[in-house]
Formats: structure tokens, C-alpha cells, sequence
């Protein structure tokens, strides 16, 4: 994902609205520029992504705008796969003995440098090399390339393109989605990112989905939410008719911002996930399922805990909750796991909830994340027994002792 800095200069405000300049390929001789770059990272594996970076650093003097290389460069290096050097483990371990050999043999005698080197390669009983190799071996920057991305300079121009649009919205301050389709693997990207949301039926088959920002007030940690904000933009660019209208703060100011299917050049297809785990869409649910399982087996007093796939209708609008207790004798109970919060977003959604005569919907909500964490329960008023706090992951035990007091047939 771009950083702010990768994206502000390429931003403007044009008639009261939010602009991006796209990098675009009139003349295309762009795409065989980033086809080079593509080949020479692949020409570069196993080398340590400190090489892989200056490698593309020296590539400005190619371009006429070193700023917009610098994003280009991001994206590719997000593509790629690193792994730390073998023996990084231990580089805590070298560097306390190198520097505790050096401290005992200062200052150093004259024309004897390596002299702390070989008393830590025989303290640790390695070779004197490899405390050289092993010294700053966990640095992030000694990484060593593994694999190179297997895609065309055009490829690499639609990822950058694509991570330039998400870019923008690390300032929103609020998202409104829409499309003709697709919106499965919408609904699935929002639950994923454990997002604020709310969802309102536009007609049949179409909805629209109300997203807060990460620049929304009283987030505590924004950085956070807004790296996980903007995984929701590969799954819309996929749907059919898709449009996305935001409110951005930029340079003190709160502008529109929007992007849709035909104005834009932003591609259709999504950057590979890789290491999702499948059948859950968080290790929250994973953990709570997993505990659930661990207590009794699938069935415990009576109840059996199913995933919710499909929306659940809120008055006029639409909930997604996470799981549904069923009881033996027909009771029901919805969970809802709640990640980001705010203060204002939770007492809403309980009143929601509440005036929906959805009484049998349990909010499990992770303290933190959001502000108000002092409080014990500053909902209890509003929803007494319904919104259970937790820490670390959730658990089961809570949560059926709620399920037994508000489920319903």
C-alpha cells in the first residue's frame, strides 16, 4: 500500500472536488519502462531488498519525476516476497556479545580491529564471518529477495494505479459504496477489514454501503484502520458498475472525492491475497469458533454455533453478523464481533438494533480498538447484557450466557 507521501503530490482540488492524476500511457512508453523495472527486480532474487531499493532508486535519472518512481517502486516491492537471511534469529544474541567483547578490549589495539570479532565468533562458537553476516541480519532492510512478481510493465501500471486510488482514502473521513453486482465478495472484504459500516438497500439486488474513515474523529488508532480501510477497494473495482464517493480531508480541507468504473484508469482485477486463511474471515471468529469447539465439542447446552453468510434485515437497512447461536428448542441468538468503534458508531448501532426489535443480537466488541476504553460498559443502559467487552479474543462462555438471556424463537 502507497504511504501520504507517495500520494499528495499527485492531488489537487478542482472545482471544489478532489482530483488524482493517474499515471497514464498516451505515447506508451511507459509500460516498457516498468516492463524493465520488472526484469531487473526478477534479475535480483536473492539479493537483500536494501540492493533491490537502491537498484530502483538509480532508475530516477530514467524518469522525469523521481516522486512518482518512488510509488511505482512501492508497488513492485509490495509485489515481491522477502524472507529473513538464515541465522537472523540470532543477531540480538552476535550484537550483545560482539559489544560486550569490544567494551573489554577498548580501545582497540593498533592494527588489531578484529580482534572483539574473533572473541565473539569463539564465545558463540561460530565462524568469525559469520558474526559479520549475523550482526544486523534482522534488519528489515537485509530481507532477502525470494520472488519476483511474474507481471508486464502494464500489470504494474494498473496495481500502481490501483494503489494510488486507495492511497487517497488513508484521509477519508467517510465511504459510500455502490455497483450492480458482486457485492458477496463486497460484503466479505467489509467483514474482513472489520470495518464500521452500514448498509442501506437501494432497490433489488442493490444496496449501499456507508463506511466511516479512518479520518473520522476519535479513532485511536487511525493508522491501523486506514491500512485496513482501503482493502475494501480491490473487491468493489471487481463488481459491475462500481463507484465509490468519499469525503477527504486534504490540505485542512474536507473535499468529495469519487471514482467509478468508466472515468478512471483503475483495473478490474484485484492484487492476489496471499496467506488469507480460508473458512474465516478474522482470528477473532476463528477464535471464538475454535473455543466453542474446544468446550463441548459441536453442540454445547443445546446450542450449535452456525457462520452468517447472508445480510440480516435492520429495519431499512442490512446487517451482516459474524455468527448465529441456534438452540435445540428454536432459539436464536445473532453475534456480531465489532473491531473499530467509536463511541457515536456503537450507540448508534445498538439503538438501531434496539429499535429494529433485534433484541436477540449480541455485540462482541474488542476494547482496543476506539476510544472510551476507561469505561467498563458505557452502554449498559442502552443495551444491558448485549454488548460484551474482551481484551485479547473473544470467548464462548460469555457470549452463551448472553445468547441464553436474549435468544429468541
Amino acid at each position: 500500500m502507497l504511504r501520504r507521501t507517495h500520494v499528495e503530490p499527485f492531488l489537487r482540488e478542482e472545482n471544489g472536488t478532489l482530483e488524482v492524476s493517474f499515471l497514464q500511457d498516451p505515447g506508451g512508453r511507459v509500460a516498457p519502462f516498468l516492463d524493465r523495472l520488472c526484469r531487473l527486480v526478477r534479475r535480483l532474487e536473492g539479493c537483500p531488498r536494501r540492493t533491490v531499493l537502491e537498484a530502483l532508486r538509480r532508475q530516477e535519472r530514467r524518469v522525469r519525476d523521481a516522486r512518482r518512481l518512488s510509488g511505482v517502486a512501492k508497488s513492485l516491492m509490495d509485489a515481491c516476497s522477502f524472507r529473513a537471511p538464515g541465522g537472523a534469529e540470532r543477531a540480538p544474541e552476535v550484537r550483545e556479545t560482539l559489544f560486550r567483547a569490544r567494551g573489554e578490549y577498548w580501545p582497540p589495539t593498533p592494527g588489531d580491529l578484529r580482534l572483539p570479532y574473533r572473541m565473539a565468533a569463539e564465545t558463540l562458537g561460530i565462524p568469525e564471518a559469520d558474526v559479520d553476516r549475523l550482526l544486523y541480519a534482522d534488519d528489515p532492510l537485509a530481507r532477502v529477495l525470494v520472488r519476483a512478481p511474474r507481471m508486464t510493465g502494464a500489470a504494474l501500471l494498473d496495481r500502481y494505479n490501483l494503489d494510488l486510488a486507495r492511497g487517497v482514502l488513508l484521509n477519508a473521513v467517510e465511504m459510500t459504496l455502490t455497483a450492480r453486482g458482486g457485492w458477496k465478495r463486497i460484503f466479505r472484504a467489509v467483514k474482513l477489514a472489520r470495518l464500521m459500516y452500514r448498509i442501506e438497500v437501494a432497490g433489488k439486488g442493490r444496496y449501499r454501503v456507508h463506511l466511516t474513515g479512518p479520518a473520522a474523529p476519535y479513532l485511536v488508532r487511525p493508522q491501523r484502520y486506514g491500512s485496513r480501510f482501503v482493502r475494501v477497494v480491490p473487491a468493489l473495482v471487481q463488481a459491475s458498475g462500481w463507484r465509490l464517493d468519499a469525503l477527504v480531508e486534504h490540505q485542512g480541507k474536507r473535499l468529495p472525492y469519487a471514482l467509478g468504473s468508466r472515468a478512471q484508469p483503475i483495473p478490474t482485477t484485484a492484487p492476489s491475497r496471499r496467506g488469507r486463511r480460508p473458512g474465516y474471515d478474522s482470528s477473532w471468529e476463528e477464535a471464538l469458533a475454535t473455543d466453542f469447539a474446544a468446550k463441548l465439542g459441536e453442540e454445547r447446552g443445546g446450542w450449535t454455533l452456525v457462520r452468517e453468510e447472508t445480510p440480516v434485515a435492520l429495519g431499512q437497512e442490512l446487517f451482516l453478523p459474524d455468527f448465529t447461536l441456534r438452540h435445540r428448542d428454536g432459539r436464536e441468538a445473532l453475534v456480531e464481533i465489532v473491531g473499530f468503534w467509536t463511541p457515536e458508531y456503537l450507540e448508534r448501532k445498538v439503538r438501531q438494533v434496539a429499535a429494529a426489535g433485534m433484541e436477540h443480537l449480541v455485540l462482541v466488541v474488542f476494547r482496543g480498538l476506539a476510544a472510551g476504553k476507561g469505561d467498563p460498559d458505557p452502554f449498559e443502559g442502552v443495551a444491558p447484557g448485549r454488548v460484551l467487552w474482551f481484551t485479547n479474543k473473544p470467548r464462548i462462555g460469555p457470549v452463551l450466557e448472553a445468547a441464553e438471556r436474549v435468544g429468541r424463537a
